[in-house]
């Protein structure tokens, strides 16, 4: 009986229904985001912008774990992108007016293999790498299947987005591929999160920290493992003293 209710709520708590009021119900006392508080610096950032455009990377789920809720609520509308095809259902759900894409994003046009642990999780990734350090590290194998990827060039063309304020990647170590295949001195978001695993603090000789000192970015927030990056001539206050 014990190990036949444990299953049934193993199944429960995995259904797309239990996602969705999970979300729906989700009410955090401050942060939506994982565990640093992150969409605290993003809402503070844009405080005195009322309506603007997000592009999130492996968004994963739209409410809970997100960095851009708070400026879905007071407006903003955007691109989402999640290998998880529940993750991208969630947000068609409660998220209708921004678009959102079930695909990966990367440095090419091709199919690529992605590694979904559940549906919802966080650590799915299309790295290899990445896949073997969380399969060793969660004792799971994921299902394996073929995505579609594309750059993030060629989708914000296709949307006829020319500029945008904010972009977050969080993509478990993919995020120099997505990067390739963006032109970040074309768009230049006013704020970039991403993730940035290295143990040097700065990791002033990390691939991802250089791409940005490069392309004229300051690093200006460290959120755990996320790093944010501001176009240096917004010259942006953050806090009032």
């Amino acid at each position: 009986m014990v190990i036949f209710l444990k299953t049934l709520r193993k199944k429960i708590k995995s259904s797309y229904i239990f996602n969705i009021l999970q979300n729906l119900f989700f009410t955090p006392l401050k942060s939506y985001s994982d565990a640093f508080g992150e969409d605290l610096f993003v809402n503070n950032y844009f405080s005195n912008i009322s309506k603007g455009i997000y592009v999130d990377v492996g968004c994963n789920q739209p409410k809970i774990n997100s960095l851009t809720f708070k400026l879905h609520k007071k407006g903003w509308n955007g691109l989402n992108f999640d290998i998880s095809e529940r993750c991208i259902n969630l947000y068609n759900f409660f998220r209708k007016n921004d678009k959102n894409y079930n695909i990966s994003v990367g440095n090419k046009e091709k199919l690529v293999n992605s590694f979904i642990f559940y549906e919802n999780c966080t650590m799915n990734t299309v790295d290899e790498n990445f896949k073997k350090y969380t399969t060793k590290s969660v004792n799971k194998d994921p299902e394996t299947k073929k995505i579609f990827q594309k750059t993030l060039n060629r989708i914000l063309l296709e949307n006829k987005i020319s500029k945008f304020d904010y972009l977050n990647i969080d993509v478990e170590g993919y995020e120099i591929n997505v990067l390739e295949g963006f032109s970040i001195k074309q768009f230049k978001p006013s704020l970039v999160s991403i993730e940035i695993h290295d143990k040097d603090c700065p990791p002033i000789k990390n691939k991802i920290y250089k791409y940005f000192i490069k392309n004229n970015y300051n690093l200006v927030a460290i959120y755990g493992w996320t790093y944010f990056f501001e176009f240096k001539e917004n010259k942006k206050i953050h806090f009032e003293i």
